[in-house]
């Protein structure tokens, strides 16, 4: 017996070849996934994402409320709203949106013999995979807004709150609608969480929970459209961002060159001077990393070329790595120490400073 999502016989182990040949194809459909859903996503560089229970019913208080906050956002901010495209909060939302002439959108998720759409999406795009979808989900908009629901929506909540916690993304506004729902989450993560040293103080200020509708437009009225999705950096055009006083001074101070003789920073020393650039990573306190999508291959090459200069400029100098033609990875560490200094940051906030 075959199995249609896979081509191989059920029951039966698989040989060396129809591994190989199973990963290619898998690699090739997630490639395929999140090339299309970063480019839906680029067109509308606006957005709003709701999460929250399919089970909820139109006439339920959080339907309500979630069809009339969608219908706030694309009214007064003039946002798209993007959902998962299927029924409950994400339908609440999709028609609010959909009912006041908004951009209603929908990354919707295959499901056998399973109606998954609804009606109130006017663009959406396809996914196979839950996973692929989530990341495309979680990767582009200006805010997050999280109604009641169940094991996917603690899911999804969690995953954010991890990606704004390591600054795998901009730090964006995650906010919990329904004050009686929430609230006890809190409660726990305070008592059981946050008691242990499971998580810090200012981890918990990470979302906010509210019931007021006027709130949450004002909090997203007031937040920069960040580059959650792959920059197009061609020309590097400006794009508005609020910048911190601590950022400004870092991107202008000047790299000291160093001669091995000092200490690589504490891991706290790194992780502060972290929160001042711009969507790093930090690989085991011994460098740190941002990889930018481009245009094409010309772009790539511009981009190099204006860090190479400011790397010259400073005797401070990346390690750049260029692949599949529109990918360019920096990689910053004080190689004299065998680890960080405040040089990379340094560094790292010019080149941040060059994207704005």
């Amino acid at each position: 017996m075959q199995d249609k999502s896979t081509g191989t016989s059920k029951g039966k182990p698989l040989t060396k070849r129809e591994l190989h040949a199973l990963a290619r194809e898998r690699v090739s459909l997630i490639s395929k996934e999140f090339t299309e859903g970063f480019r839906f996503l680029e067109n509308f560089p606006r957005s709003v994402t709701f999460f929250g229970s399919a089970k909820v019913t139109e006439d339920t208080p959080y339907y309500i409320q979630a069809r009339s906050l969608a219908g706030k956002i694309v009214t007064e901010l003039k946002y798209s709203v993007l959902s998962g495209g299927g029924p409950g909060i994400m339908e609440a939302a999709n028609r609010g949106a959909f009912e006041n002439g908004g951009e209603s959108l929908g990354l919707t998720i295959e499901l056998p013999s399973e109606q998954t759409s609804n009606p109130y999406i006017t663009k959406s795009i396809d996914f196979f995979y839950f996973f692929s979808r989530k990341v495309c989900l979680s990767f582009s908009a200006e805010a997050y807004i999280f109604f009641p629901g169940g094991y996917g929506t603690f899911d999804e909540v969690f995953e954010i709150l991890t990606l704004v916690q390591t600054h795998k993304i901009e730090p964006v506004p995650i906010i919990l609608v329904g004050k009686e729902y929430w609230t006890s989450m809190e409660e726990w993560m305070k008592k059981e969480m946050l008691s242990r040293g499971m998580i810090d103080t200012h981890d918990m200020n990470l979302y906010t929970i509210t019931d007021d509708e006027d709130e949450i437009v004002d909090i997203i009225r007031k937040v920069p459209v960040h580059n959650g999705v792959p920059l197009n950096v061609g020309t590097l055009p400006s794009y508005e961002q609020d910048i911190d006083r601590d950022v400004k001074e870092l991107a202008h101070k000047k790299c000291v060159p160093c001669e091995g003789n000092e200490k690589p920073l504490a891991h706290n020393a790194s992780e502060d001077l972290l929160d001042h650039v711009n969507q790093w990573t930090m690989v085991d306190d011994i460098s740190i990393e941002k990889t930018l999508h481009v245009k094409d291959f010309t772009a790539v090459i511009e981009l190099v070329n204006k860090v190479a200069d400011i790397a010259e400029e400073q005797g401070h100098h990346p390690d750049i790595h260029i692949y599949d033609y529109n990918k360019v990875r920096f990689v910053l560490s004080t190689h004299a120490i065998k680890g960080l200094s405040e040089n990379d940051f340094i560094m790292a906030a010019k080149i941040d400073e060059l994207l704005r």
